[in-house]
């Protein structure tokens, strides 16, 4: 086996699956061409002034809006219990569904579900990454459908994304009590200092039976302006900044909590429930990743038709125009993005906003499993960020999405171009140097090579075999430790292989994928040495480098005589 088979094959080997593809700019420099028409949604490619190709909005006005990033989930129940797996815009699996179906008998579409048997109601399996099983910051949103009750009963459930796991009940209930529609955020928002907040908005009409209701609950992020309201009149609004005033101190809404580190942690991932002990009609439920702020003048979108489930039922007023990257790839795992920036015009009440992700992890364009993160013009240091699991933002794979936003009056659009990126590959160390053969024993062979100074340096492998030409076994630890720069002895590190090292790493490679052999005296054995560095060991994403010199080794008892 050769060395570049024998890296691939073994399971100890962290270079086992290095990622290839060319080097995108040796300078650490790279400003991006324009993205494939497939990536442009409600936007274009035009000239400015200078002549510079550059993004806009293609249309804004709302008639033919189709932007499926805005809404998170969309079910318009014109479908029998028993066809409902998946929602409408395909991104979340229905765990459960039991309801008797309406056609032709919801307020919108082709029909909509009915509710009234104790086993009745709808399950959704949150995903990480979305908007219903995020543990970040939510943002802006819109939660809205229609009902129409036949019984007014409290604790009735028209929604709920609720868990316990955290130490206390948090998520979001939206239910009927006392003959009104009430909107309960328990401990989802939190203030500047980390205390959750219990949010309950209870003010309202009575509910009628027989009658189609429109309810929507919003969330302005920006402003902090939180909005209950009933066939599309508000009800019940509060401001939830430090002061009460809009934009001072905007707390944030998030399905996560602080721990005593006061770090945002994730323990729930309820699944979200609608109808649960309901006694009566949902149709068109939605929730979208936007607030809205007048509803007045968003009617033709409040009442338009909801067979296109790529649009949400409750967008901004502001439209917006979206570019979204292809997935592209770095020559090395672990890259470290320094400054991602772009050149802007924003003509009056208009606004860009981006955002970027990336990952040693392949992914596609439309993944949702991968993290999107909101970033400024100028962002430094992105692979400073750190991911949920505790990991630096940094990879090979990566993309950016682009989101122009259109004045109010619908008559201006922001330009862009001119979007670049500076990074730092993360390079494999070099091999090591002066590798020699320091001694021979009884079926033993002593190595001896100068330590590396490199910073980032975790270890070293020894591959060895009897054949020049390929290797039969891989030594990384001895006596449970790996090899590293702290088994050196001055300037140099000395490893003895023998069969007790031998056995102790053949114990490493659990499928068994190489021979391992014993040293036997006489024969003539090879070997190499490679070094890798500190970025996630021991996974397919770290970095190994190019074999060191080979040198040959014979092990031999010695002279028998004194």
């Amino acid at each position: 086996m050769n060395i570049k088979s024998c890296i691939k094959a073994a399971a100890v080997s962290a270079a086992a699956c290095l990622l290839i593809s060319p080097s995108v700019d040796n300078q650490g420099r790279l400003v991006f061409e324009t993205v494939p028409s497939r990536n442009l949604h409600n936007s274009r490619i035009e000239e400015n002034k200078s002549g510079n190709r550059v993004y806009s909005i293609a249309d804004l006005t709302y008639q033919d809006l189709k932007l499926e990033y805005i809404t998170d989930i969309a079910l318009s129940f014109n479908y029998p219990s028993s066809a409902l797996l998946r929602d409408d815009t395909k991104k979340y699996t229905i765990k459960h569904s039991e309801y008797s179906f309406i056609k032709s008998g919801g307020s919108l579409g082709q029909g909509c579900a009915q509710f009234f048997k104790k086993e009745h109601g709808v399950n959704i399996g949150t995903v990480r990454n979305l908007w219903l099983g995020s543990c970040g910051d939510l943002g802006s949103f819109t939660i809205e459908f229609r009902f129409k009750p036949t019984v007014i009963r409290d604790g009735s459930v028209l929604f709920s994304r609720t868990g316990y796991f955290s130490g206390r009940k948090r998520g979001i209930e939206i239910t009927i009590r006392n003959g009104r529609a009430v909107a309960s955020f328990l401990g989802v928002f939190i203030k500047p200092g980390y205390k959750a907040n219990d949010v309950i908005l209870s003010k309202g009409r009575q509910l009628k039976t027989g009658k189609w209701h429109h309810f929507a609950v919003s969330f302005d992020r920006i402003s902090g302006k939180l909005v209950k309201s009933l066939d599309n009149m508000e009800e019940d609004v509060l401001f939830l900044t430090s002061s009460g005033e809009p934009f001072n101190g905007v707390m944030e809404p998030t399905f996560g909590y602080m721990n005593k580190k006061g770090d945002l942690a994730c323990k729930d991932s309820p699944d979200a429930v609608i109808g649960k002990n309901y006694s009566g009609y949902i149709d068109e439920f939605r929730i979208a990743y936007r607030s809205y702020d007048n509803l007045d003048a968003a009617t033709d979108i409040a009442y338009r038709d909801y067979s296109n489930t790529g649009s949400a039922g409750r967008i901004p007023y502001n439209v917006e125009g979206i570019i979204t990257s292809p997935v592209y790839s770095f020559e090395d795992t672990g890259t470290r993005v320094t400054e991602f920036s772009w050149d802007e015009e924003l003509r009056r009440n208009t606004f860009i906003w981006m955002q970027f992700r990336i990952s040693d992890q392949k992914f596609k364009e439309d993944d949702v499993h991968i993290k999107w993160y909101r970033i400024t013009n100028g962002q430094r240091n992105i692979y400073l960020k750190k991911t949920p699991s505790g990991e630096f933002l940094r990879g090979k794979f990566y993309q950016w999405r682009a989101h122009l936003v259109a004045s109010p009056d619908g008559k201006s659009s922001p330009l862009l171009w001119n979007i670049r990126m500076d990074y730092q590959p993360d390079r494999a160390p070099n091999p090591p140097q002066f590798v020699q053969i320091a001694a021979v024993g009884d079926c033993s062979v002593t190595l001896r090579w100068k330590k590396s100074l490199e910073s980032d340096i975790y270890g070293y492998r020894i591959y060895y075999g009897a054949d020049p030409s390929k290797y039969d076994g891989i030594i990384s630890q001895v006596e449970g430790k790996k090899i590293t720069n702290a088994t050196a002895r001055g300037e140099y590190i000395e490893v003895t292989i023998n069969k007790k090292v031998i056995e102790e790493n053949r114990a490493l490679d659990k499928k068994a994928l190489l021979s391992f052999p014993h040293l036997k005296n006489t024969v003539l054995y090879f070997f190499t040495v490679t070094a890798f560095d500190s970025y996630k060991p021991d996974t397919t994403c770290n970095h190994e480098s190019k074999p060191s010199k080979q040198v040959a080794g014979r092990p031999y008892a010695g002279s028998e005589i004194n």
